[in-house]
């Protein structure tokens, strides 16, 4: 196998990137003869022409690729790096992880094309577009075996808790994962507005992360309702350390693109990717975490539309979600 997994941090990769613009404009101010007329077949015409078919790459170097993952849970990072490993063996390229020190960070790299590819929340990929991002699915992650893209967004309550539906979720805290979460904030709002339910700024809690916001719930210090990803709620729900109230279906986090990669690079991704099983990181001599091994199954093939549900429910509670006011 060819690694070539790159997991220095690149913090200061947006003032590199500053600096080259800076520098290729002195260099085009400070050299007006190797620009001619239009028409006259200049070679700075056709150097534009050729950079625009190759494509751009968020690092400035055409060996390197910039992939995030969204700091969702603790070890986010390291659990993914199976797949920035993947992506290395597909491409041929370089890996280099994008500094996400939360959802923010994200959407703003991809809307300021710093990030190549990055595995995403369906939310996180409204956002993204909504702030400027030209970024398109490569796939949508499973997280069952032989299911479709998709996963679930699960509100559960301390065991002490005598609520049993969504309408006891009022008038006291409930803890959300963090403000642009998918499953930990956007949906849940929606589920409360259906249930006549609305959680004041005082009433609510975010716990930062899936996992922590599940910790939070089942110790009851600071609220005893909320909502977690089903792949955090499950064990805690299984072991009696927390009660599942409601689960509510959510379109599956997208592993994506940007539209101004080279198109050989997109077509490599997309054929690799979508489509895909965990077969086809260890057929490609990738070996799967313990997280990969429980909670990821493959990418299934989507497109924008299949993320239409979320737009919709932003439009449902953009008064209430900041995040959805685009």
């Amino acid at each position: 196998m060819n690694m070539r997994l790159n997991t220095r941090r690149i913090a200061a990769l947006g003032g590199t990137i500053a600096l080259l613009a800076a520098l290729v404009g002195c260099s085009s101010s400070d050299t007006p003869d190797s620009t001619t007329d239009a028409g006259s077949g200049s070679t700075s015409d056709a150097a534009t022409s050729e950079a625009g078919a190759e494509g751009t790459f968020a690092s400035g170097n055409a060996d390197t690729l910039v992939f995030a993952t969204l700091p969702d849970h603790e070890g986010a990072e390291q659990d993914a790096e199976p797949i920035a490993d993947w992506i290395a063996e597909i491409t041929g390229k370089n890996v280099q992880f994008f500094p996400a020190t939360d959802y923010t960070a994200v959407v703003q790299g991809l809307a300021a094309g710093q990030i190549d590819i990055a595995q995403i929340s369906a939310f996180t990929y409204y956002q993204s577009q909504a702030a400027g991002a030209d970024i398109v699915p490569i796939g949508a992650q499973i997280t069952e075996e032989g299911a479709e893209p998709g996963y679930y967004s699960v509100a559960v309550k301390n065991p002490a808790s005598s609520a049993t539906a969504l309408t006891d979720f009022a008038d006291q805290p409930v803890c959300f994962v963090n403000a642009t979460s998918t499953s930990g904030r956007a949906i849940p709002v929606s589920q409360l507005l259906e249930a006549g339910v609305t959680v004041s700024t005082e009433n609510t809690v975010y716990g930062e992360a899936h996992d922590l916001n599940a910790i939070k719930i089942s110790e009851g210090t600071d609220c005893q309702v909320g909502f977690v990803q089903d792949v955090d709620a499950n064990p805690l729900i299984a072991s009696g350390k927390l009660v599942e109230v409601d689960r509510f279906l959510v379109p599956a986090a997208p592993i994506v693109m940007q539209a101004a990669l080279p198109q050989d690079v997109q077509d490599q991704l997309v054929a690799a990717i979508a489509d895909s099983t965990q077969a086809s990181l260890t057929d490609a001599g990738i070996e799967l975490n313990t997280f990969l091994e429980e909670s990821w199954f493959g990418f299934g093939a989507v497109d924008d539309a299949y993320y239409d549900t979320i737009r919709t429910v932003c439009e449902q509670i953009a008064d209430q979600v900041e995040a959805c006011q685009a």
